[in-house]
């Protein structure tokens, strides 16, 4: 199981043919949930993103290129088709509301990983809206060097250095037989939970963030990765 215990924490690029994405707009003139908010702080990521499941851009339209050199954050639907395969492709008996990839460069998104070095990370990832508060997005990282510890790292000094956010329990589970961590917040009045892992491919960490999710269903998310 996922538990919530106060243990202490341990501490190729695709091939794809050259495109540029037009990443379509929300309703509101927001973009539809990119998975690039998994790297804004924790509580603009679950508070914000997971449940307006939109993007905190003013733009209306973005264009992305996802190959060659990283030059601007972005995201989109099929920017890298090979690692949104690896995201579940079914959760709680049915597909994502939203499935996306992109990338991410720039300090500000990268956060505490450009401290150790990694200048770009990869991602992809499916968002599950379940009403009111609660959403869920089970999201796949890739970058040269990238741990699930450095993953989970990140979130947590996020989640530290948000003035809203309170962390109210770590712990470090056994997830496919692999070493990982959990971290879970309250925002206001809304629960947070962030559980990292390592993939089964090297330099991949899988990545579950929910909000306002009781524990059965956090599980099962983490469950939807099966082997991945």
């Amino acid at each position: 199981m996922v538990g919530r215990t106060d243990a202490p924490l341990v501490g190729h690029p695709y091939q794809v043919r050259r495109r540029t994405i037009t990443a379509s707009a929300a309703p509101d003139g927001r973009l539809s949930y990119s998975v690039a908010m998994a790297f804004r702080p924790i509580g603009t990521v679950l508070c914000a993103a997971l449940l307006a499941l939109g993007a905190c851009v003013p733009a209306a339209v973005v264009s992305f290129d996802p190959t060659g050199p990283c030059t601007m954050d972005g995201a989109a639907p099929g920017a890298y088709p090979e690692l949104e395969a690896l995201v579940p492709a079914s959760y709680e008996g049915r597909g994502p509301d939203r499935l996306n990839s992109g990338r991410n460069c720039t300090p500000e998104n990268l956060g505490a990983l450009a401290g150790i070095g990694i200048a770009e990370v990869r991602f992809a990832g499916g968002t599950w809206d379940f009403g009111g508060n609660r959403a869920a997005a089970l999201v796949v990282f890739e970058a040269p060097g990238l741990t699930a510890s450095a993953m989970a790292d990140f979130y947590e000094k996020s989640a530290a250095g948000a003035s809203r956010t309170q962390i109210t329990g770590r712990s470090t589970p056994s997830l496919a037989g692999r070493a990982g961590r959990r971290l879970d917040t309250m925002t206001g009045d809304r629960q947070q939970t962030v559980v990292v892992w390592p993939a089964a491919g090297r330099d991949r960490v899988d990545v579950v963030l929910t909000n306002d999710l009781p524990d059965p269903k956090i599980q099962a998310a983490v469950d939807a990765f099966g082997e991945r």
